[in-house]
């Protein structure tokens, strides 16, 4: 009797932990466009205009500081990864702009694991953190800008 009373009394706090682990369902990313704001652990300047862009269009991640860059991209969770790499153009721009370009292309080849919070979405790998501010105002058409290698 007085194990059952001892469940019975330790029942709510039981179910109040399966509650606390219920698993958390990362949202999508398809249809959104971002902007940098910040990066920490690595040294990169980032310019205010024109605005390093990324989007996420039609299972593409698409990405553009000097080059407008793209790449297939799948999303686990709260990992990504572009595993074939990017492709695009190859303009010659103002050497920190293309400093941008490679450190992006590396940091999704790699794979991130992403965090949103309210309007800024925050790209981690190993020691690097990208954040990236909502651009509500953009609308992200599939144009050939954003297919580049398709």
């Amino acid at each position: 009797m007085r194990v059952l009373a001892i469940f019975v009394a330790a029942l709510p706090l039981l179910l109040a932990a399966c509650a606390l682990r219920t698993p958390v369902a990362f949202p999508g990313l398809e249809g959104t466009h971002w902007h940098l704001v910040s990066v920490s652990g690595k040294s990169l300047a980032i310019p205010k205009n024109p605005p390093v862009q990324l989007r996420f269009i039609d299972s593409r991640v698409n990405f553009h500081a000097c080059n407008p860059m793209s790449g297939r991209y799948s999303q686990e969770g709260n990992h990504i990864v572009v595993a074939k790499g990017f492709v695009g153009t190859k303009m010659m721009c103002e050497p920190e702009l293309m400093k941008i370009d490679t450190a992006a292309a590396e940091l999704f080849r790699k794979g991130v694991r992403f965090t949103l919070f309210d309007g800024t979405l925050v790209l981690q790998s190993d020691n690097e953190r990208w954040a990236f501010a909502r651009d509500e105002s953009a609308t992200v058409p599939a144009t050939d800008d954003t297919r580049v290698g398709s």
